[in-house]
């Protein structure tokens, strides 16, 4: 297998206009401080609150790290400590962690979603001695967990004052140690700085922890370094970060990697500005900053697709006319691109007016007509989507990484308004590189690759081949390097949203009930889980009424066991016994997934609610890159 990327050159202009983008003998706590020398009063970061936008400067901003970074040392929160963090994107999420790093400690993110036992898997596989939460309902999860959490012994509130917890757990509130931090800053001015600079960019920066799709969930270690090669990835679906100023809303979830990686790490090595805004206030936010650099996954771009489209209902009868004939001419337009053909003189001029006159306000309307170029990741596209956005004038591109690469592997770099369907080629960097195993499995090797899974030596070495990244994905690669995914080696799913969900647990629990003979979950490329299901001979003697009832109440127990990712949102009745004549079982009764999909795929398009869906597709009429309109 030759790896794709070894030995080329890395030349052009992407690439060139990152030589600033190397990682550097300097921790993220070291590069802050540079920062807050250098330009104190310069934004660092701003959160949107009461449809307002409220700026932090540098200088505050390391004033508010400093104070909780010496609260943490008093509190005896030492080099190599785990602190984990369970609250939303906010910025004292992002204060918490570089405050957690300027003491050596390791910040360890907490999914809000997860359940009890989600969390204390995490918060015992990290050892974690503190944990910073936000809303009561985070604290009442750590507070059912402390008596057994030996390790736990500080736990801070953000917005409320955590109670019910074990003995021995000391209880601050957030503008407690800010006040701690100030009085210690005061008494012992060298002390912050000596703490900062006893760091090491070869030190753990960060403990991810994957979905647990294949088994318990693994705490994915980084380093500074590590992170800073992927800031750089990042930083070449910008090539300008280093330089301009570019605006992003964060809404998401900053204990993934990818939503970390960008508004907590790679603000401090470029000039991103990070608008911090809860999911529900997404929209005003977008409207309010009109952001000029975008990476989410495929669920937000579909969900705002749909709430554009809802805009242009409440247009006037002018303005939906003029769309109508908006979209004849970008729909010509994308086809001529996705095949690369060049654009004719009348229909680029035509164009030029469809975007001046429609698509530039439609795009204002969901806070998006200063973006040029889009980026979506952790999940499957639908063509569909990519389509319509590229219409209204978008360039949305996709790219590959996993949590274990800490971001970009992959990308469509190369070309504007690239047909939808692949996830793009490697980095044009050849510290950046892939291979195809004789499987067909997608392997991976870059700078920015993880050091292990935390405390799991046998998992990390399963997870690579001769210093190769195992992705697990199967793909198919094109002469031009281009790379398509087309299933997994392992039965695992994944939703629209990036959840990673193993099957199989939540089917052995839907079969414990004597009514259910085999269940198939449904959920790859969608926005939530459904399942189908074949009924035993039990259930035959019931009446339908009695049986959907029985059913309903036995998915919303099992549903109860698991996190809302993982939870199935409807159900199906398979109409006859599965097969296997029909090829949807092996000789020993194992299920074929693809081929009961392929055979009951009406059944499972009822369980989604089309909606946004639909309406986005029949807008595109998308049929492929191949198709002349």
């Amino acid at each position: 297998m030759t790896p794709l990327g070894a030995g080329k050159s890395g030349s052009g202009p992407v690439l060139s206009a990152l030589t600033a983008f190397e990682a550097v003998d300097r921790t993220f706590p070291q590069m802050l401080c540079d920062r807050e020398r250098s330009e104190p009063d310069t934004v660092a970061f701003q959160s949107w609150s009461a449809g307002a936008i409220r700026p932090t400067s540098w200088r505050a901003y390391l004033d508010e790290v400093r104070a909780i970074a010496l609260a943490l040392h008093r509190s005896g929160i030492a080099a190599g400590d785990r602190v984990a963090i369970l609250a939303g994107p906010r910025p004292e999420w992002v204060v918490a962690a570089l405050a957690i790093l300027s003491v050596g400690g390791i910040p360890v993110g907490v999914h809000q979603t997860s359940s009890r036992p989600e969390v204390r898997h995490v918060l015992e596989n990290s050892g974690a001695t503190a944990i910073f939460v936000e809303t009561a309902d985070d604290a009442d999860k750590v507070a059912a967990l402390s008596a057994d959490l030996d390790r736990l012994r500080i736990t801070v509130g953000l917005d409320i004052r955590p109670s019910g917890l074990a003995g021995g757990v000391e209880v601050q509130t957030w503008q407690q140690m800010c006040a701690d931090g100030r009085r210690l800053a005061a008494a012992d001015p060298a002390l912050f700085e000596k703490l900062v600079e006893a760091g090491d960019v070869d030190q753990p920066a960060g403990l991810f922890y994957t979905s647990g799709s294949t088994g318990a969930p693994k705490g994915v270690t980084h380093t500074h370094r590590t992170i800073q090669y992927s800031v750089l990835g990042f930083a070449m679906s910008y090539p300008e970060l280093g330089r301009t100023r570019h605006d992003l809303v964060g809404f998401l979830g900053l204990s993934h990697v990818a939503p970390a990686l960008i508004a907590v790490y790679a603000p401090i090595m470029t000039r991103l500005v990070i608008t911090h805004c809860s999911i529900e206030e997404r929209l005003a936010a977008l409207i309010g900053v009109r952001p000029t650099a975008v990476l989410w996954p495929p669920r937000m771009h579909e969900k705002l697709a749909a709430e554009a489209l809802q805009a242009l209902v409440g247009s006037g009868r002018v303005f939906r006319f003029r769309y109508r004939l908006a979209m004849t001419v970008a729909r010509r337009v994308s086809a001529r691109r996705w095949q690369q053909r060049g654009l004719t003189w009348y229909l680029r001029a035509a164009d030029s007016v469809a975007r001046k006159l429609v698509f530039v306000p439609l795009l204002a309307k969901v806070g998006m007509d200063r973006i040029q170029v889009t980026w979506t990741a952790s999940g499957s596209m639908t063509p569909a989507v990519a389509a319509l956005w590229h219409m209204w004038g978008l360039d949305l591109r996709e790219l590959f990484g996993t949590t274990e690469t800490c971001g970009t592997v992959l990308a469509q770099w190369d070309r504007s308004f690239p047909a939808p369907g692949t996830i793009g080629k490697c980095l044009p960097d050849p510290r950046w590189q892939l291979r195809v195993s004789a499987e067909g499995e997608l392997q991976l090797r870059s700078p920015s690759l993880f050091v292990g899974y935390w405390g799991n030596p046998e998992a990390s070495a399963a997870a690579m081949s001769d210093g190769w990244y195992r992705t697990g994905d199967l793909v198919e690669l094109a002469p031009d390097g281009e790379v398509k995914i087309i299933g997994r080696l392992k039965d695992v799913l994944k939703t629209s949203g990036g959840k990673m969900v193993n099957p199989q647990p939540i089917e052995l629990r839907l079969k414990a009930s004597p009514l259910i003979d085999e269940a198939i979950v449904v959920g790859d490329g969608r926005k939530y889980l459904s399942v189908l299901l074949s009924m035993s001979q039990e259930a035959e003697k019931l009446t339908a009424r009695d049986r959907d009832d029985a059913v309903s109440a036995w998915l919303d127990e099992v549903n109860a066991e698991f996190a809302r990712p993982y939870q199935l949102k409807k159900y199906r009745v398979l109409p006859r016994e599965l097969s296997v004549a029909a090829g949807e079982l092996t000789a020993k009764g194992t299920i074929r997934r693809a081929a009961i999909l392929a055979a009951f795929g009406d059944l499972v398009e009822e369980m989604y609610d089309a909606g946004d869906l639909d309406a986005i597709a029949r807008e595109a009429r998308y049929v492929g890159p191949n198709r002349r309109r």
